[in-house]
C-alpha cells in the first residue's frame, strides 16, 4: 500500500495533466517529410472540443542512463470532462492496475494489496494541457515560414521511476517550437512538431528537446519523445498510442469504479483545492488578501484557487496566446530553496529570480506570507514588473 500510496500525486498529473489532453499514440510510423508550407492550423479549438471519446494502447518508455523501464496500459477516456479508465496490461508492478475516474473521483486500485485510494478531482483544472497545445499551435501560425520559433511549454513528461526522474524541472534556456512537417502514426495523419530549448550553458535539466506527432483532424498527440540529461545523465521518454479509435462512444458505466468484494479503502491525504470564477470569490474565502498584479492587456485572468492542507495557499493564473503567469501566495514563509538565483528588489524586499525549467520564477517573504510569481513565454524585465505590482500586498 505504501507504494500505492506514494505514487498518487504523481498519477493525478500523469493521467489528469497528460492523458485527458496530452495522450500519445504509437505504431508504424514513418519520417516527416519536409514542410512545403505551414498548415493554418484555425481550427484547433473547435476540433479538440469535438473529441467526445478516445480508446487505445498507451504504451510508456523510460530510459535513464542504462535503465528502461516500460509500462503499457489500455485506456478509455473522455477528452475534457475528467473521465477515464486506465488498466495496466502487463502488470507493471511500479503502477496501480487500474485507475478509473467518474470526473469527480479518481480511483487507484492495486490488484495485489485489495486496496484502493479515492482522490477528489472535482475541482482540476483539465484546460491547462489543451492552453498549452494552442499557444504551442499560435506560435507555429505567427510566423511567416514553414520553420517556426518562440517561447513557449514542451507538453508534461510522463514520470515513471519517480516524480524527481520525470519531471524536467530545470531546463536551462526558452524553448523554441518549429514545424518539420508531416508523418503517419499509428495509421493516421499527423504535423510533427519539434521543441528544442536554447540554452548554451547546462542547467538542472541540460540538451531539452521534444518531438511532438499531432494528429492532423482532432490535434491530439499521437506520439511524444522528450530527450535532455539530467546530472549528466542522458533521459529519453517515449509516450504512445497504438490501435487508437476516436468517439468510439462510451458508456457511462466504463468510468464507474466497483470495489471488489475483498478490497478495502484508504484515504487519500493529499491538499484540497478549489477553484473560484474571479478574484472576488477567492476573496471571500481566503485567509489573507488576495494579489491582484498588474499585467499587459492581453492577458486575461484564467482560473483562481484555494489549496487547503499543511500549505495553506491561493493562486491566480492569467494567460495570452502565447504566455502564462502564475502569482501564488502562501504560508511558506520558512522554505528556503536550493536552486541559486539573482537578486531583485521588489518593494522594500529582496526576491530571488531563478530559472528552474521552462519558466522564470520570483520569489520573495513579506512578514506574513511568501510570494510567488512564474512566467513562461516572458523574459526577465516584464516579469520584475507584474512582481513589483505585487509586493507585499
Amino acid at each position: 500500500m505504501d507504494r500505492l500510496r506514494s505514487r498518487s500525486t504523481i498519477l493525478i498529473a500523469v493521467v489528469i495533466g497528460v492523458v485527458l489532453l496530452g495522450s500519445l499514440a504509437i505504431g508504424v510510423w514513418v519520417a516527416a517529410e519536409p514542410p512545403d508550407s505551414t498548415p493554418s492550423f484555425d481550427d484547433v479549438q473547435q476540433q479538440r472540443g469535438s473529441v467526445n471519446g478516445l480508446v487505445g494502447v498507451r504504451k510508456t518508455v523510460y530510459k535513464r542512463g542504462n535503465t528502461t523501464s516500460e509500462s503499457v496500459e489500455r485506456v478509455w477516456l473522455r477528452p475534457g470532462t475528467g473521465q477515464y479508465r486506465i488498466e495496466d496490461i502487463h502488470d507493471d508492478p511500479q503502477w496501480p492496475e487500474r485507475k478509473v475516474a467518474n470526473g469527480s473521483s479518481l480511483w487507484l486500485y492495486d490488484d495485489d494489496a485489495q486496496t484502493a485510494i479515492q482522490i477528489d478531482i472535482s475541482q482540476t483544472d483539465r484546460s491547462s494541457s489543451g492552453d498549452r497545445i494552442a499557444r504551442l499551435l499560435a506560435v507555429v501560425r505567427a510566423a511567416d515560414g514553414p520553420v517556426t520559433a518562440g517561447s513557449v511549454d514542451p507538453l508534461p513528461v510522463v514520470p515513471v521511476a519517480s516524480e524527481r526522474d520525470g519531471t524536467t524541472r530545470g531546463i536551462a534556456g526558452q524553448i523554441t517550437v518549429a514545424y518539420t512537417g508531416t508523418a503517419t502514426v499509428a495509421g493516421r495523419d499527423t504535423y510533427v512538431l519539434s521543441l528544442r530549448s536554447t540554452a548554451n550553458a547546462a542547467g538542472v535539466v541540460s540538451n531539452f528537446s521534444q518531438t511532438v506527432w499531432l494528429d492532423q483532424e482532432w490535434y491530439v498527440p499521437l506520439k511524444r519523445t522528450t530527450e535532455y540529461h539530467r546530472d549528466g545523465t542522458p533521459v529519453k521518454i517515449t509516450v504512445s498510442y497504438e490501435n487508437v479509435t476516436f468517439n468510439p462512444g462510451l458508456s457511462d458505466e466504463r468510468f464507474q469504479f466497483d470495489l471488489p468484494p475483498n478490497g478495502t479503502v484508504k484515504t487519500n491525504e493529499t491538499p484540497t483545492q478549489q477553484q473560484f470564477v474571479d478574484i472576488a470569490q477567492l476573496q471571500a474565502v481566503a485567509n489573507y488578501s488576495v494579489p491582484e498584479p498588474i499585467l499587459p492587456d492581453s492577458f486575461d485572468l484564467r482560473e483562481t484557487t484555494r489549496t487547503v492542507g499543511n500549505v495553506r495557499s491561493i493562486g491566480l493564473r492569467y494567460a495570452n496566446e502565447t504566455a502564462t503567469v502564475a502569482v501564488s501566495k502562501s504560508n511558506l514563509t520558512w522554505y528556503q530553496p536550493h536552486t541559486e538565483g539573482r537578486n531583485v528588489s521588489i518593494g522594500s524586499e529582496t526576491a530571488t529570480l531563478r530559472n528552474i525549467g521552462t519558466e522564470l520564477r520570483i520569489s520573495w517573504t513579506c512578514a506574513d506570507a511568501r510570494y510567488s510569481v512564474a512566467g513562461t513565454g516572458l523574459s526577465a524585465d516584464p516579469l520584475i514588473e507584474i512582481a513589483r505590482s505585487v509586493a507585499c500586498r
